[in-house]
């Protein structure tokens, strides 16, 4: 049973190693995200199409809530 936990602790920790920089990835995704939201915003206002604004506006929202849990990244 002793050689299952170890090789299970093993495993978890490549496994940490291998994906632990995907948060700039996702982070540059979010802020992507962001820019055509911001882009949405600008037609919808050009066009006078308020659901454009609103839809994106909440997009936008979404989008800066999920690179919350990020921040611990950027502390100093």
């Amino acid at each position: 049973m002793n050689k299952i936990d170890k090789k299970l602790d093993v495993s978890a920790k490549n496994g940490e190693k291998k994906y632990f920089n995907d948060w700039k990835l996702e982070v540059c995704a979010l802020i992507g995200f962001c820019f055509s939201g911001a882009i949405f915003i600008l037609s919808g206002i050009k066009h006078g199409d308020i659901l454009t604004i609103i839809g994106s506006s909440v997009w936008i929202i979404s989008c800066v809530t999920w690179m919350i849990p990020y921040r611990k990244y950027f502390s100093p």
